[in-house]
């Protein structure tokens, strides 16, 4: 009986384990190539950010020379002026530096190297909350093909329904409107709980 109940707690640990690493999601900044760096193109970075979807609990990971400049977490007013006077965070380290995303909303990161932002060395990240999330990374969702007319509502004379949006809905800039009792991982390991629970016959 005590085996089956050690057996039932590793399983829970694994589990949990297992969800929590599920939900966090490391992304380097610019994309595999990029970099946090003055870009080629001057909107290139936020084109990056812009179909990737960010969720409360990831990473950014800002790979760039820690001797030559930094990561500013500045406010969108400081963002629109490139300036580095009063950051909300500043991020310097050897190799690069890994910036949690904590809350939902939209973050806005400048370049410390002097004359580098106003370059393109800038970026907005927009956090999705639970509510708006889904794990999903990267591009958004390709549009359904087309239905061939034959079988088009239109040719039926019956009317269309709206296209879906391709993308999310903005994420709250603040409050409580997020945040949802527990996250889809949380919800598995529960029911795994109860399972495990069972078979050591709590």
């Amino acid at each position: 009986m005590a085996s089956r109940a050690v057996e039932a707690t590793a399983l829970v640990c694994a589990v949990l384990a297992l969800a929590a690493a599920a939900e966090a999601k490391d992304l380097v900044v610019g994309g595999g190539g990029g970099g946090w760096k003055v870009p080629a193109q001057a909107d290139a970075l936020n084109k990056w950010a812009q179909v990737t979807r960010f969720q409360v609990g990831d990473n950014l990971v800002f790979r760039f020379d820690g001797a030559a400049d930094a990561v500013l977490e500045v406010t969108k007013d400081d963002y629109g002026r490139c300036s580095t006077a009063s950051p909300v965070a500043t991020y310097k380290a050897a190799g690069g530096a890994t910036v949690p995303l904590t809350r939902s909303g939209a973050h806005y990161f400048v370049s410390g190297a002097p004359g580098s932002c106003d370059k393109g060395e800038r970026l907005i990240v927009v956090v999705m909350s639970d509510k708006h999330g889904g794990r999903s990374h990267g591009v958004s969702a390709q549009a359904p093909a087309p239905v061939p007319e034959s079988q088009s509502p239109i040719a039926a004379g019956i009317a269309p329904a709206p296209a879906p949006a391709t993308a999310p809905a903005p994420a709250p800039e603040s409050g409580d409107a997020g945040r949802t009792v527990a996250s889809g991982g949380l919800l598995l390991a529960a029911a795994l709980l109860g399972a495990a629970a069972t078979l050591a016959g709590f």
